[in-house]
């Protein structure tokens, strides 16, 4: 299986990166190993490592933590920003660049309602579509509207929703397409 590059030719895959790493780290180790080296290096590299630890404890946690935090950040980046939760429901929220899309089972979830989709769809008219796997999504700022006008408008759970999908979900979009 060929690893996904890109454009600039480097190489995008974990795999791929991990066995780049392993032929650069290889190569280095073999150089050292011929310049005669190798050995000496490794035991004074270790040797030193354990010193700084034993004598300074506080920043090796801190290393530690800095590297842990740094690997959780790379391996959560492609889910960040994406997940959205309200009172304990989940709920997928798509931006597609133009418009920021909930989906309809967890607004129905959350508002606590049973009712087919295409009532609520037909309620949000031009404002719904279905993603590739079928659910159906709901346009925010139609949602919002909808939350606005609706009987029971008043009540203070639809109240917090609205202000939670304005402040969390359509502000901080707004502000990503004034970036670009």
């Amino acid at each position: 299986m060929a690893a996904a590059r890109h454009p600039r030719g480097a190489v995008k895959s974990p795999l791929g990166l991990a066995l780049a790493l392993a032929a650069a780290l290889m190569a280095v180790l073999a150089l050292l190993h011929w310049a005669g080296v190798g050995l000496q290096l490794l035991l004074a590299l270790a040797i030193g490592c354990g010193l700084l630890t034993w004598m300074f404890p506080w920043y090796g946690v801190r290393l530690l933590d800095a590297v842990i935090l740094f690997l959780r950040g790379r391996y959560w980046a492609a889910e960040e920003g994406r997940f959205h939760s309200f009172g304990g429901v989940p709920l997928q929220i798509e931006d597609d660049g133009r418009h920021v899309w909930l989906d309809g089972p967890g607004l129905q979830r959350v508002l606590g309602r049973r009712e087919p989709e295409d009532v609520l769809a037909a309620r949000l008219a031009g404002q719904w579509r279905r993603n590739p796997g079928g659910t159906l999504m709901l346009r925010v700022d139609g949602v919002v509207q909808h939350l606005a006008d609706m009987p029971g408008r008043n009540d203070p759970r639809v109240q917090k929703l609205r202000r939670y999908l304005e402040r969390e979900v359509l502000f901080p979009a707004q502000q990503r397409r004034q970036r670009r």
